[in-house]
């Protein structure tokens, strides 16, 4: 069976740098990047990129997937939008939902589950 693993990071609200291009596109160098969109597949090898970090830094949305039935999503939001002390009641441990924040957001992270 060959390895296949799928990253794509939206960045929904605004358009990113060329700055934030050309540090994404150090990261791969066969991603398709757009002003909104990182997407890469492998076949071989592992993304280089910390997708938690990227999230933080410039993206809203990030799903992975994987052939052998990985999956992970996060999803950033503003602080006004979404009460990190709220929604923490819906995180109860970090196999089924984790929050991360920043000054300005939080990110849900719905943490990598395997198909059963």
């Amino acid at each position: 069976m060959s390895k296949c693993q799928y990253y794509e990071f939206q960045a929904v609200d605004r358009p990113l740098t060329q700055r934030a291009t050309s540090e994404r596109r150090a990261l791969s160098t066969c991603a398709e990047i757009t002003p909104n969109r990182f997407v890469n597949v492998y076949h071989y090898g592992d993304f280089r990129g910390d997708p938690r970090s990227l999230m933080e830094k410039y993206f809203d949305a990030f799903v992975y997937v994987a052939n052998w039935g990985t999956h992970q999503c996060m999803l950033r939001l503003p602080r006004p939008q979404l009460d990190p002390h709220v929604a923490s009641r819906y995180c109860p441990d970090d196999e089924v939902a984790a929050l991360h924040t920043t000054a300005d957001h939080v990110i849900l992270d719905l943490p990598p589950m395997r198909k059963r």
